[in-house]
Parts: structure tokens; C-alpha cells; sequence
């Protein structure tokens, strides 16, 4: 695969083949008629059939540039062997052209209170290009990458393709068509014409292509992909796979939080962060739960309230790490609410949308409102010893993006915003070695190859703020973006409950099961509470290995989840297997992938060892139940 870009310069249309090409030790370099260059940065990913690139865009002259638009920093052809069109009326045949797009998170106000449209979050739906649609286009919403479509795409045909990616946490657009010998993609920003003034300098999107021959490993081989370049793991910066926290209410008092820790620590619970939400800022007195006190109105004030924490939360991180803990804090280091002290003090900091809402959004642009941020959180994960900053974003940013761009420069704040959010996460990361971001988004709306360079989503998605959420959506949604993302997570608010818990485990996972003050715990809660955590420590290294799917992958509670994660270093793995209640079948019979021979299997639910292979049957006599199989060679 050879890198190539289109755009339009003025008038004039230009292709990566139509200019002149010269290495330099940058990369390829490309100038335009009056000085402005282009820098083609690829790598290629050896052992992967795989290739990244980026383009940047420097002017070299005195006086402004002409319009740059229509940039598509992917312009290129992907070979395939297409099989002839079928005719009209009907379906298409095995092996047709076929784009598989992922959906991203749905309808940002009220989905959480849907299950069957939470759950078809990171579903896949194919888009044959055949006569009547020989082209297809996606693009985001409100530039946050994972927000209505992930920005994750399989082009396939005769059980061969290529799995693209774009790597922008903006607005990017994409299209697919059909052609002569293959499929056509192009990819960029969604909305960008702008001219650069004189020594400007900016990056446009990232590109991954990814070529496979194997139809049932390609999910495999992506992830693999992932984990070894495309992570939070990239260049030694921590040994850790994810996070494993356990949640308290920023509004919960010092006193609070120290006894439910010191709980923990008396019945043995092990959890490496103790993870402290939104609510720990403001003036209140009374801010024990999500749905009381001031902290709503007061973000963007990032001073910790010492009406309920006198100590500044100090002492909390003491605690918790008397308990062998860090603290992981949440901060929305983008916006800001009218009114707060921030927001008055500095208003132009701040963007607005144009529509005089509440909402404000810090301009990264603006060197001392960046520097004001960083430093913001520098403070914290510093006197807090952080082993993990949580950074939320709660707000679409498209409208605060096109309404502050000058005239002639549509996309440069985007631009600018999105590359100094980069900026930020690089610097923090290597300021302080060993810290993990939690890329939070509104709940996994911020997904791309850029951020999980740099991050974890933990929240995948805000379905699981729910207290009392379905499990079965949780299973849908881990059968689905686990093709893809080795390293997310998933949280839980039930507690005493295998089959709820169990459905939330993934690379990273949280126990959220006593965080608010309306919560209480039992010692019969605590006993279940050891066991849960002791299970998911014993089990999680399995959780990036490959992964397979043996049964649903939708919402449907009549059916089998059945997920497999498999180790081919060690040649281990485990199978969870979930009844779902209202299936009337008691036993599932399934093929086991990436094992030869015999094994050694224990059932976690009771210990029971046995000799087995790859096929396996699995019984569960009850509904709404689950069980755990760890396998050894």
C-alpha cells in the first residue's frame, strides 16, 4: 500500500501523484505552487500488512496561502478481487463488496434510558456497493470522534480486505466506492477551507490501513495491531494492561471516603485505584450524590470543595494508599459553566457556540488558557500522587469550533484545539511516567487510533452510570467493540450479582457497586465483593489476548453470550458464558479457537477441574446465570 492524499489548492485540484515528490528525513515532502509544503509521514508496520500515515502542512512564505479544502489525506485505491455485480433485486452473493461500518454511541440525551438502542452501540451493519449504491459516505457528529460512527471501517470481498482506521478525536469524514480492481477511500476532516498565514504550521488526520487474507482472524491480527502500536502501552510508558478502580462520589465526604477505603482494605478487596468522580469541586455541603449540591453549575472551577473535604483530599490519597491504592481524579478540562469564577475571571479563555447556552468551552489555542489547564492538572497529579487523570467531555464541540473560526479559515480552531489536546496528553504522559489517562468522553465519544495512542476509554459508554443497568446491553456491547479495541472497559452499579458483574469485566473495569451514599454494603456484600475482585485479578490478562465470540452479539435475551479469550503465548485462555433469562436451552455446545489437544479446565464458580478440548459443552440449568472456564495446557 503506497500512502496517497487529494486536495484543492485555489482552483486547483491536486493529488499526491501530480506533485513533486522529494525524501526527506521527515518524510515525503510535497510543495505547492507558492511555498506552502506538505509533509507525508508513514510508517510502515512490519509483521502487520499494515501502514500509518499523516500529513502536515507548513507555509513557507510571506503572505497567506490560497484555500486549502477538500484535503483527504487518504485518497487511495485498495485492490481487491471483486466479484461481478448481481443483478438488480437481488441480495448480494458471498464475497460481494462489502463496507462494515461500526456504529458509535447513539442520541446523547435519553439513550441510556433505551436498552435495545444503548445496546446497538458499536454494532457493525455492511454496506454492499453494488448498482444504485456504488458509493458509500460516514461521518461523525459534533466533532468527537466515536460519536455516531466509530471511525473504524472493513472493506472485504471473497473473504479478503483491509481495516481502516482514522485517527482524528474532531469531525472527519470518509467514503468508500466501488471502482475498477478494487474500492476507493477517501478520508479527512469533515469541514475544513482555510487558508495558513505566513509560518503556520498543522497536522491534518492520521491514516491506518491494515491488509488481510484470513476473514475469521482478521479481528485478531487488528487487535494485535492495536496493542502493539495503537496504545496506551506505546513506547514502555507503563507496564499495566488497564485500570482496575473502584468509584466514590467527588461529593462524598473525607470521612466517607476514608471509611468505605479502610472497608475495603479490613475485607481484603483489592483494587489499585481508588476513583473519585465528578461533584469533589464546588461550595456545597450537601453534595453526597449525583443529583445534589452545586457541583453541576461549578465546572470549570477545578478547587476542591472544603466544605466536604477539609483536607483538600490529601488525606484521602493517604488512605488510599495505606490501602495499597492510587487515586484516579476526574476533571472536564474543556468546559467550563456561565457564571463560574473561571469563566468571569478569563472570558476570553472561552469559546461559545453562537446559541447563548450555558456551556463554554476552553480555547486550547490561547497559549495562557492552555498553559492555565495544563497546569491545572500538573497540581493535581502531582499533590494526589495520581496514578490515573480521568478526563471527561460532555458537550458536541462542532458549533464551538465553526463559530469561532476567522473569516476564511473554517477548521483552523478545530485544528488547533484538537492537536493541542495531543499536546496535552503527550506532555502529561511523559511528565509523569506510569500514569494512565482515562479518555471518558460522555462515555466512549472520543474513540480513535490518536486517543488510544495516549488513552483508555474505561467508560465505553455512559449506559453503565445506570444503577440498575441491563446486563445483556453490556454483553452486546463487549461482543462488538472487542473485535477492535483490546483495551476498554465497563463498570457495574450491581452488587451481590455473578451474572451483572461478570458482564462488565473487560480489560479494564471498575467496581462501582457502593459509590453513592444511598448505597450500603452487607458483610455478606463485602464477602461477595473479595470473591469478585479476587476472580477478575486472577483472570484479567486475559481480557487483550485474542478474542472470540461463540454466541450473541445482540440484544436479545432469549440467546447465549459466550465470549473467548485466548493467550497463544501461553496457550491459556478463559470462556464466559452467560444464560440469558429467557433462554429456554440449558446447554450450549461450542468449538473453542486457537487450542490443539488437551487442556485443563476449571470451572471458577466451583473450582471442579477437568480434562478437555476444543469442543466443549457448557450447562447452565438455570436462567439469568453464568459461568467461568480457565483452560491450561
Amino acid at each position: 500500500m503506497i500512502p496517497r492524499f487529494s486536495l484543492k489548492y485555489g482552483d486547483v485540484f491536486c493529488t499526491s501523484e501530480s506533485l513533486d515528490e522529494k525524501k526527506t528525513d521527515s518524510g515525503l515532502l510535497y510543495t505547492l505552487p507558492d511555498g506552502v509544503k506538505v509533509t507525508l509521514k508513514a510508517k510502515e508496520l512490519g509483521g502487520f500488512d499494515a501502514i500509518e500515515w499523516v500529513l502536515h502542512f507548513e507555509n513557507t512564505s510571506l503572505e497567506n496561502s490560497e484555500i486549502l479544502s477538500e484535503i483527504y489525506d487518504c485518497d487511495v485505491l485498495l485492490p481487491l478481487d471483486i466479484p461481478p455485480e448481481t443483478k438488480p433485486g437481488y441480495m448480494p452473493k458471498d464475497g460481494s463488496l462489502c463496507v462494515i461500518s461500526m456504529k458509535g454511541t447513539v442520541d446523547g440525551s435519553n439513550y441510556w434510558k433505551k436498552d435495545a438502542l444503548s445496546a446497538s452501540e458499536f454494532e457493525f451493519t455492511p454496506e454492499w456497493l453494488e448498482k444504485g449504491q456504488r458509493k458509500k459516505s460516514f461521518a461523525n457528529f459534533g466533532a468527537r470522534s466515536s460519536d455516531t460512527f466509530m471511525p473504524f471501517f472493513d472493506v472485504t470481498a471473497k473473504g479478503k480486505g483491509y481495516i481502516c482506521a482514522i485517527g482524528w478525536s474532531g469531525g472527519w469524514t470518509a467514503s468508500f466506492e466501488r471502482t475498477e480492481g478494487g474500492c476507493i477511500m477517501k478520508s479527512g476532516l469533515s469541514d475544513a477551507s482555510f487558508y495558513l498565514k505566513p509560518g503556520e504550521k498543522i497536522r491534518t488526520t492520521s491514516v491506518l490501513v491494515m491488509k488481510y487474507d484470513d476473514e475469521e482472524e482478521k479481528h485478531n491480527k487488528f487487535r494485535a495491531l492495536i496493542r502493539e502500536h495503537f496504545s496506551h502501552k506505546n513506547e514502555g510508558r507503563t507496564a499495566r494492561d488497564g485500570l482496575m478502580a473502584f468509584e466514590l462520589w467527588g461529593g462524598l465526604p473525607t470521612d466517607e471516603m476514608k471509611r468505605r477505603i479502610g472497608e475495603l482494605k479490613d475485607h481484603g478487596i483489592r483494587f489499585e485505584e481508588i476513583w473519585i468522580d465528578a461533584g469533589w469541586y464546588g461550595n456545597c455541603t450537601n453534595c453526597t450524590d449525583t443529583f445534589s449540591g452545586d457541583w453541576g453549575t461549578k465546572t470549570g472551577d477545578w478547587f476542591v470543595n472544603k466544605n466536604v473535604h477539609p483536607g483538600k483530599l490529601s488525606d484521602v490519597a493517604e488512605c488510599a494508599r495505606d490501602a495499597d491504592m492510587n487515586l484516579m481524579l476526574w476533571i472536564e478540562a474543556e468546559r467550563a459553566v456561565n457564571g463560574t469564577e473561571i469563566y468571569k475571571k478569563h472570558p476570553e479563555w472561552f469559546m461559545d457556540d453562537g446559541h447563548g447556552g450555558m456551556h463554554k468551552v476552553l480555547k486550547f489555542g490561547n497559549e495562557e488558557a492552555f498553559s492555565y489547564i495544563k497546569e491545572t492538572i500538573c497540581h493535581y497529579i502531582r499533590e494526589l500522587k495520581l496514578s490515573c487523570y480521568r478526563q471527561d467531555s460532555n458537550v458536541p464541540l462542532s458549533d464551538y469550533f465553526s463559530n469561532n473560526d476567522e473569516e476564511g479559515r473554517r477548521g483552523i480552531t478545530e485544528i488547533t484545539h484538537i492537536t493541542k489536546l495531543y499536546e496535552l496528553w503527550d506532555y502529561l504522559l511523559s511528565e509523569f511516567p506510569g500514569l494512565i489517562i482515562d479518555n471518558c468522553a460522555s462515555g466512549g465519544r472520543r474513540i480513535d487510533i490518536e486517543t488510544l495512542k495516549r488513552s483508555i476509554p474505561f467508560f465505553r459508554s455512559d449506559y453503565q452510570c445506570n444503577f440498575n443497568e441491563n446486563s445483556e446491553v453490556l454483553q452486546a456491547h463487549n461482543a462488538n467493540i472487542s473485535c477492535y479495541i483490546p483495551y476498554n472497559g465497563c463498570t457495574s452499579k450491581t452488587k451481590n450479582d455473578d451474572y451483572a458483574i461478570r458482564s462488565s469485566y473487560s480489560a479494564s473495569w471498575g467496581g462501582a457497586y457502593y459509590n453513592a451514599i444511598f448505597q450500603d454494603m452487607t458483610e455478606e456484600d463485602f464477602v461477595w465483593a473479595k470473591k469478585i475482585s479476587d476472580e477478575y485479578l486472577r483472570i484479567r490478562k486475559y481480557f487483550p489476548k485474542d478474542f472470540y465470540n461463540h454466541g450473541s452479539v445482540r440484544f436479545d435475551d432469549t440467546s447465549w453470550a459466550i465470549f473467548q479469550y485466548h493467550d497463544r503465548n501461553t496457550d491459556s485462555g478463559i470462556v464466559l458464558a452467560f444464560r440469558r433469562e429467557k433462554s429456554p436451552f440449558g446447554t450450549a455446545n461450542i468449538t473453542l479457537k486457537g487450542v490443539k489437544g488437551d487442556y485443563t479446565f476449571e470451572n471458577l464458580n466451583d473450582g471442579t477441574k477437568f480434562m478437555g478440548s476444543a469442543e466443549m459443552k457448557i450447562t447452565l440449568p438455570d436462567k439469568r446465570s453464568s459461568v467461568i472456564f480457565e483452560y491450561r495446557k
